[in-house]
């Protein structure tokens, strides 16, 4: 079942992941109960944007509990390094505003 942005409106989230795919490709990925769920804008697009900021202003004022950054890199496989057994996955915790600062220095 794909779970669409608009359904998202009425619906607390536990997490939500700003995943990077690649340079400056993001997608988004919520935790509602446990589980990991890709976030579709319509039933044929998955939500993503070339922007960090314009990602988490999708979700600003959507109930969310944690916000994070994740990415996983494939550096070892690219210069020859055998794969490892354990994840390299980096998850950077967000702020929920994303524009908190900048309100602040006006």
């Amino acid at each position: 079942m794909k779970l669409l942005y608009k359904d998202l409106l009425t619906t607390p989230i536990d997490k939500l992941i700003i995943n990077s795919l690649e340079q400056a490709l993001y997608q988004a990925i919520v935790v509602i109960d446990g589980c990991e769920h890709v976030v579709w804008q319509s039933e044929h697009k998955t939500l993503t944007t070339r922007n960090l900021t314009k990602m988490r202003e999708h979700f600003e004022k959507l109930d969310i509990k944690e916000i994070v950054l994740r990415h996983e890199s494939a550096y070892d496989e690219m210069v020859g390094q055998p794969t490892k057994n354990g994840s390299n996955r980096l998850e950077v915790p967000l702020r929920q505003n994303p524009y908190a600062v900048l309100k602040h220095l006006h």
